[in-house]
């Protein structure tokens, strides 16, 4: 992960390594929070490792997600889809009542989870603050959610 900082008065820009040897991609934060300075990133973990079987290597994507401290530049915790399973991107969602201004991390990650070995999807949030690998609420679904499916959040009101 690298960032880039841009001094638009003397147009000067610097480029730093902040994690090496750790692929990731789709970084993400509290929707609300967009375009304003934030304190964490969430970001999805390509695969470290590609299965032995031809079906996990035919399946395989990210097999987990961080939370990145963005002030501080260090991982603060990591949730691990399990060993034959792979997801999306997650996406972060704020508790109710929660104001992300005054506790940021306070909040739901989730995403669709695949398991190469059953042939089944599931629904999966996990608590954003304390980055536990158990699940604040799983979901079976009637058919497999292809990775790569995008996922937004919609409160009913907003319907």
């Amino acid at each position: 992960m690298s960032k880039f900082v841009f001094n638009l008065t003397t147009g000067e820009a610097t480029w730093d390594v902040m994690i090496e040897n750790i692929n990731m991609e789709f970084p993400v934060i509290d929707q609300e929070l967009m375009g304003r300075k934030t304190k964490y990133t969430y970001l999805a973990l390509f695969c470290s490792k590609l299965p032995q079987d031809k079906v996990g290597q035919e399946n395989v994507y990210f097999e987990g997600v961080i939370k990145y401290d963005l002030e501080k530049e260090e991982i603060l915790g990591r949730i691990d889809f399990g060993e034959t399973k792979s997801a999306g991107e997650v996406f972060y969602h704020k508790k109710d009542e929660s104001d992300p201004f005054v506790d940021e991390d306070n909040g739901y990650l989730m995403s669709f989870v695949y398991d190469y070995k059953t042939d089944k999807s599931e629904f999966v949030m996990w608590d954003a603050k304390t980055m536990d690998n158990t699940p604040v609420l799983r979901a079976g679904c009637e058919n497999r959610v292809p990775n790569g499916f995008h996922t937004f959040f919609v409160q009913d009101d907003d319907l």
